[in-house]
């Protein structure tokens, strides 16, 4: 008699693992189903070039207190990276990121948005970091 009681006990406990299991590999099926990633269709035909983040870098010669600018693409976004060595006139830095992005083939500004972040090394700075972004349908950056 115990032993048909724990037989029925595990039997139990199996079947409603068995239930638990099915029900979570539905809702995750279902869940997911159909959500393929679409944040890299196209990239691959939309190539910043050399050129582009040479024309880019160009743009900020002018200021002599640039320490380092990069330029990268991740999925859909330009990102520019700025470090100054001291304080510029951030509006200046706004003048000059919204020119730097007219260096940017007008197919690819339509393709990507932009992002731009602007630090100084001076770390009692008021004014830095900043950052701006330009979404794919506007002309200039938001700040």
């Amino acid at each position: 008699m115990k032993k048909k009681k724990q037989i029925i006990k595990y039997s139990i406990i199996g079947v409603i693992a068995i239930i638990i299991i099915v029900l979570g590999v539905i809702i995750y099926k279902n869940i997911f189903a159909g959500k393929e990633s679409t944040r890299f269709n196209g990239v691959e035909d939309h190539v910043l070039t050399k050129e582009e983040k040479n024309n880019i870098k160009d743009t900020f010669s002018d200021i002599d207190k640039i320490e380092k600018i990069d330029s990268e693409v991740n999925s859909k976004i330009i990102r520019i990276h700025i470090l100054l060595s001291e304080d510029v006139d951030f509006n200046k830095m706004k003048d000059l990121s919204n020119k730097a992005i007219e260096k940017i083939s007008e197919d690819n500004l339509k393709f990507y948005d932009v992002e731009i972040f602007i630090e100084s090394k001076n770390e009692e700075s008021s004014t830095y970091p900043q950052i701006g972004y330009k979404h794919k349908s506007n002309s200039k950056f938001s700040w």
